[in-house]
């Protein structure tokens, strides 16, 4: 619930943001700047046939910086704003669409040794020319071909409107009818495609005739039939990939007291993906062509600021929900004793670790083909390559971070950068797994290790953030995205992503897990519903998570000398304060805590698309490069323009799941139950099983 109370506060917020302004700003002036985006028509330009003077009409996006110019006031203006790196981009860095076509005309009529007095260099930020030299490697990219020519022109152009001089880079050219060609891992994923969808129609015609063989009673019965087990081992295999039966294998009611018990964390789960999609939305929209880039600036000053920025910490919630499960399945199934051996705990680690590795591979896998291969053909646009030629180059090249599960220590060149998180969950699920092992076999031990656990969980980050001098909070600059890749995120890639700074998440859903497993028999857990108490303690952690959000603004406002004992303190305890406020409100609502709020996080209509959360967790940054590529000119940006893209976002997100889930995933976690299970045992384990590939 507390989920929902914060996505509320978000909208509420973004209806403020227009009305609000700083006093300070001045419009006029600040459009006197020029513009962080200027493209020339990208359809016109690839269009129009080439003069005598160009061989192909070319499209190029160029990164600018402006040189210092300490004698103009318009420098010092620009110079000024772009100094508060903490609320503003870098107007001295722009980019720049150019038509080549254009610049030849603009320059044809001026002798050589002029153009070479306009000519200024290369820019200085060797770091991103860098970068887009590895991700832009197509035969059109023609850097050198071109330098030359568009910096004369830029600066001929710029020049003449603003009296300063820049330097400039080719980040990518496109050619008119120059498709891109297909290579091995296309016709590789082509045929993958095609063999789902063979197996697809193949698996649900061989289901409809089993059907179709029933004795009229029972086909009279509509389609119970594909929510019943089938009779052979033979039926099962050759009906994994039955549309119909995946279909109400997504939608079936929880079928025992235990998912009963939990019903609320499809609520969470839903709304937990909205928020990430939210934050993820904005993130991307602040990299775009923007027309009012003082929108978002004017934004960062504001005191609600800290709940999106502090908003980063809600990943923790499913932290909590996969260590609970991890803990109550594994203590209910009694996998492991004081009497048991070595071998056998050796053996029950790798066969629940390997369990789940299998389950979760082959969905990131089709995501990493499909961003290698099909993402960057599904359209164009003047930022299109900007946006998804990264992940085409990266998931061809580095997929093997992403599939050994250690990407969120290599994010700088990685694919599906926001699966950062299933790195870090896999390898605190490979931790806790053998913690509770270890537990479960030496019982005595267990205090011991919780102590360590505890101690860590505050020293880890207060260390990291001390020694290393960086904030107390992780929070988004302007410039930390905007070139699609973390810049000058040192707090970001040492506190967020690797595993040793979220261990609080875990270590509070095994608390949560044993307190449930404890209280659940006795009676007095079952009137616990309704008890005023507990009604108002859980909306005691409701104002508790406020205060802890609204608690980073003062270091997002102010900056502090760092190192400093204080920030590190801050840093050990505001992510542990809010994940020791989601494990309450996991305890309260396991004993149906919460009035309306639980009765909401119940409802059935949260229960396919809980089950469909994972899919619209790898896919939700596809469709958002998707959504965000087609624009040809600056957008003009507004709340309730970011609104509308968020509902738009989250809705394809939704349905792409849908699909992704029906024809991939579901058929193979059965494909993979039957291989691994033996036939005797896979009634016993299916609900826990379904609810533990929800966890995510």
């Amino acid at each position: 619930m507390h989920f929902l109370i914060f996505s509320a506060l978000l909208c509420i917020c973004s209806c403020s943001w227009a009305n609000g302004s700083d006093t300070q700003f001045n419009l006029t002036l600040y459009r006197q700047m020029p513009p962080l985006h200027q493209l020339d028509d990208y359809d016109l330009c690839l269009q129009q046939r080439p003069s005598q003077l160009l061989a192909h009409s070319t499209y190029c996006l160029v990164y600018v910086e402006l040189r210092p110019n300490g004698s103009s006031e318009l420098w010092q203006q620009i110079e000024r704003v772009s100094r508060d790196a903490k609320h503003h981009y870098r107007h001295d860095h722009l980019f720049v669409g150019v038509c080549v076509e254009r610049c030849k005309r603009l320059l044809h009529t001026l002798a050589r040794f002029q153009i070479q007095q306009l000519y200024e260099g290369k820019v200085e930020d060797q770091e991103l020319s860098s970068h887009y030299a590895k991700v832009h490697r197509r035969p059109s990219d023609e850097r050198l071909h071109y330098d030359h020519l568009i910096n004369s022109c830029l600066n001929k152009e710029l020049g003449s409107k603003y009296q300063l001089r820049l330097r400039s880079s080719i980040e990518y050219c496109e050619r008119a009818n120059e498709p891109l060609e297909h290579d091995a891992l296309d016709v590789t994923v082509y045929a993958l495609l095609a063999l789902l969808l063979l197996l697809t129609i193949v698996s649900s015609s061989y289901d409809f005739s089993l059907k179709r063989r029933q004795p009229l009673t029972n086909a009279a019965r509509g389609n119970l039939f594909y929510q019943q087990a089938l009779k052979t081992r033979a039926q099962q295999f050759l009906c994994c990939f039955s549309l119909c039966r995946n279909y109400y294998r997504l939608i079936q009611p929880p079928s025992s007291d235990f998912s009963r018990d939990l019903r609320f964390f499809d609520a969470f789960r839903v709304i937990g993906v909205f928020v990430v999609i939210l934050g993820h939305t904005l993130m991307i929209f602040m990299t775009l062509q923007l027309q009012n880039p003082e929108f978002f600036e004017l934004y960062l000053y504001r005191f609600e600021t800290s709940l999106f920025q502090n908003g980063n910490a809600v990943i923790q919630i499913f932290f909590v929900m996969s260590a609970f499960l991890l803990y109550v399945n594994f203590t209910e199934r009694e996998w492991i004793n004081n009497s048991s051996s070595v071998f056998s705990c050796i053996g029950v680690y790798f066969r629940v670790f390997f369990n789940r590795y299998f389950r979760l591979l082959p969905s990131l896998v089709l995501l990493i083909l499909f961003n290698g291969s099909v993402l960057t053909r599904l359209g164009d646009g003047p930022f299109w390559r900007h946006l998804t030629e990264a992940e085409r180059t990266f998931c061809r090249e580095t997929w093997w971070k992403n599939v050994f599960f250690v990407n969120n220590y290599m994010l700088q060149e990685s694919c599906a950068q926001q699966t950062w998180y299933m790195a870090a969950d896999m390898q605190l699920f490979e931790l806790f797994l053998i913690i509770i092992i270890i537990t479960k076999k030496h019982p005595a031990l267990t205090r011991y290790i919780y102590a360590l656990l505890i101690i860590a969980i505050f020293a880890v980050p207060a260390s990291i953030t001390y020694y290393l001098s960086l904030d107390a909070v992780y929070h988004m600059k302007p410039e930390t995205y905007r070139y699609l890749y973390f810049r000058n995120s040192e707090t970001f890639d040492r506190i967020y992503p690797p595993f040793y700074t979220n261990l609080g998440g875990y270590f509070m859903g095994f608390l949560c897990a044993q307190f449930y497993l404890k209280f659940r028999p006795l009676p007095e857990a079952k009137s616990s519903k309704g008890k005023w108490q507990l009604e108002l303690g859980l909306w005691v952690l409701v104002l508790a998570i406020l205060l802890i959000l609204f608690s980073g603004y003062i270091f997002i406002k102010f900056d502090f000398e760092k190192p400093s004992i204080w920030l590190a303190l801050y840093a050990g305890v505001y992510k542990n304060l809010w994940i020791l406020t989601c494990a309450g409100f996991v305890s309260c609502m396991c004993f149906k805590v919460g009035w309306l709020a639980y009765e909401f996080c119940s409802l059935s209509v949260f229960r396919p698309l809980a089950r469909i959360s994972f899919q619209a967790f790898l896919w939700h940054v596809f469709v958002l490069r998707v959504v965000a590529g087609s624009f040809r000119q600056p957008v003009y940006v507004n709340s309730f323009f970011l609104f509308q893209y968020v509902v738009l976002v989250f809705v394809l997100t939704q349905i792409v799941a849908f699909f992704m889930a029906l024809l991939f995933e579901y058929p193979l976690i059965e494909l993979f139950k039957l291989i691994m299970m033996h036939h005797n045992t896979s009634k016993q384990t299916t609900s826990s099983f379904q609810i533990d590939m929800n966890a995510r």
